[in-house]
């Protein structure tokens, strides 16, 4: 996801105030949001995984709950982090394969003994599709509340319609 910030018919100072409020007020105004879609997101690929044993339904896990993920104001750097991971070392399933040596090959396919490709099933990314705009839509909202973006913006569709 990639946010920007444009500026058209406004001033310099209303461009410092937008700043500074993405710096300091962004981060805590759309995290509690945004992981609240992740937890959905969470969900939804526990949801697709083909489960056997469970093994890799239960080590599927975002970032921020392993303590990684990220929310920050660093200057010119990431606003808000997060990513899913599926397999670990320390989940098995039931033969006593640890999860993280065969997550991949669940996700993305792979060929078989036989020589035939068995194709995956992409459950990590078609969560993320799935929540794709839920994603797009709390960035939105938190910018709205915050009175940043081209919604106070004078309205411009008059202006050039030449129809």
């Amino acid at each position: 996801m990639c946010m920007s910030l444009s500026e058209t018919k406004r001033g310099l100072w209303e461009t410092e105030e937008d700043i500074r409020t993405l710096r300091d007020d962004f981060p805590d105004a759309v995290a509690a949001e945004i992981d609240a879609v992740w937890q959905l997101i969470r969900d939804k690929a526990i949801e697709l995984v083909p489960k056997e044993s469970g093994a890799l339904a239960s080590s599927i896990e975002l970032e921020s709950e392993g303590g990684s993920g990220s929310v920050s104001a660093a200057q010119g750097g990431v606003i808000y982090e997060n990513a899913i991971y599926a397999g670990n070392d320390s989940t098995y399933n039931f033969e006593g394969q640890p999860s993280s040596q065969y997550a991949l090959s669940v996700h993305d396919g792979h060929m078989m003994a036989n020589g035939d490709f068995w194709e995956g099933c992409p459950f990590l990314e078609d969560a993320l599709d799935y929540y794709d705009s839920a994603l797009s839509e709390a960035v939105d909202a938190a910018m709205q509340n915050l009175g940043i973006g081209d919604s106070n913006m004078p309205s411009t569709d008059k202006l050039g319609d030449e129809t």
